[in-house]
């Protein structure tokens, strides 16, 4: 395990330590783990040449990857790991659809 000093501006310090608190309280290594999952997955979309991927991991371990939900549930049938507990991740946002205005049923 290697140690890391980085400087952040106060913005981003102020930002992060509000997300670590909101996810995991003050409890140990919190912060650490917070960093680790987003240099994870920010390595894991440029090794991808930017194209959405899922990974699937149980605690800190990657048991699947794939291009698609459906393929990772299919691999992750395939390999008899159960789906629940497990934490899924995209590698990009995935958008939500707005929808605004009246629906008229004619």
């Amino acid at each position: 395990m290697g140690t890391l000093t980085i400087v952040l501006s106060d913005e981003i310090e102020e930002i992060l330590r509000n997300v670590v608190s909101k996810l995991y309280g003050s409890s140990k290594g919190a912060l650490s783990k917070v960093v680790e999952d987003a240099l994870r997955n920010y390595l894991f979309s440029l090794e991808s040449g930017q194209r959405r991927t899922f990974r699937a991991y149980k605690g800190d371990v990657l048991v699947g990857e794939a291009e698609s939900l459906d393929e990772l549930a299919a691999l992750l049938k395939e390999k008899k790991i159960d789906v629940r507990g497990l934490k899924i991740v995209s590698s990009e946002k995935i958008k939500t659809t707005v929808r605004s205005g009246y629906r008229v049923r004619t």
